[in-house]
């Protein structure tokens, strides 16, 4: 087992957030960034621990996919409910922002 860089694991995402808010909701990036920027940071000592126990085979890719999916009825997007986008469309960009956790995860 390697050792992971999880500073340029963030930074992925972080980039992930930048472009995915560009790309689904042009109208409201700035808002957009600021929900998902804020979602990695209240997730970032999970996304360690996922990170470290799938590179070890202590929780497979499905496991993080359920942990991080759990999260979703947590996570506020106050931003973009403040700028006035719709309930679906800022559920659509919350399971983006989670399928992106995933997706990075799983690529360890």
């Amino acid at each position: 087992m390697g050792n992971i860089d999880f500073q340029a694991i963030l930074a992925t995402l972080k980039e992930g957030v930048t472009g995915l808010a560009t790309a689904t909701v042009q109208n409201y990036v700035n808002e957009a960034k600021a929900d998902g920027l804020k979602l990695v940071e209240s997730l970032k000592a999970d996304i360690q621990t996922w990170g470290q126990d799938l590179v070890a085979g202590k929780m497979s890719t499905a496991d993080v996919e359920f942990l991080v999916m759990a999260k979703k009825e947590v996570i506020e997007m106050n931003a973009l409910k403040q700028a006035g986008l719709g309930l679906i469309k800022v559920d659509e960009f919350k399971n983006s922002l989670l399928q992106l956790i995933v997706k990075t995860l799983t690529s360890l």
